[in-house]
């Protein structure tokens, strides 16, 4: 009992200072292969320190941060993950929606106040389409280009794509 209170507390520092050190990253999606590289990092120092207090004949905290290597690469890979998500939803956030044979996005920009429209016939594949700007007005974000205005209400319904009064529903994309 009391050495699974010992791995739990380890896991607990390591939570912390993987957090600390993920949240001051703020990782962007662009970086995510930098997993391949965090997640053995995490492995080998926990190693490395079980190493060291094997050799200072401490083998109870040895089996330890043995324990914790595999622990600690669970949470970093856990938590850089959930950073990549942080930064998203602190630049933007998205929708979708299908009509006919088509799957259509619409992405908001929180930062630049501006939105991007695109559609995919296949998975993985995407062509960007409408591009303006947004406001936010009762509630409401109005999307204008040059030449058209739609509205996305607080229900996330879209209004206006093709016609002024079509009225479509929309799936809000959670990360």
């Amino acid at each position: 009992m009391k050495t699974l209170l010992k791995i739990l507390g380890l896991a607990v520092i390591d939570f912390g200072l993987i957090w600390l050190c993920v949240y001051r990253m703020d990782p962007e999606p662009s970086v995510s292969i930098a997993i391949i590289y965090l997640v053995p990092f995490v492995f080998v120092i926990n190693l490395i320190i079980a190493g060291i207090l094997f050799l200072m004949k401490k083998k109870e905290y040895s089996r330890l941060f043995l324990a914790n290597s595999i622990i600690a690469s669970i949470i970093m890979f856990y938590l850089f993950g959930e950073g990549i998500d942080r930064h998203q939803n602190s630049q933007l956030e998205s929708w979708e929606f299908q009509k006919a044979d088509s799957t259509f996005s619409v992405i908001r920009w929180k930062k630049t106040d501006e939105f991007s429209m695109s559609y995919s016939l296949n998975p993985g594949s995407s062509w960007g389409f409408l591009d303006g700007t947004c406001k936010k007005e009762n509630g409401n974000w109005i999307l204008q280009t040059d030449t058209l205005t739609m509205k996305i209400d607080k229900n996330d319904n879209l209004i206006g794509f093709k016609h002024p009064t079509d009225t479509i529903r929309m799936n809000r994309v959670k990360r």
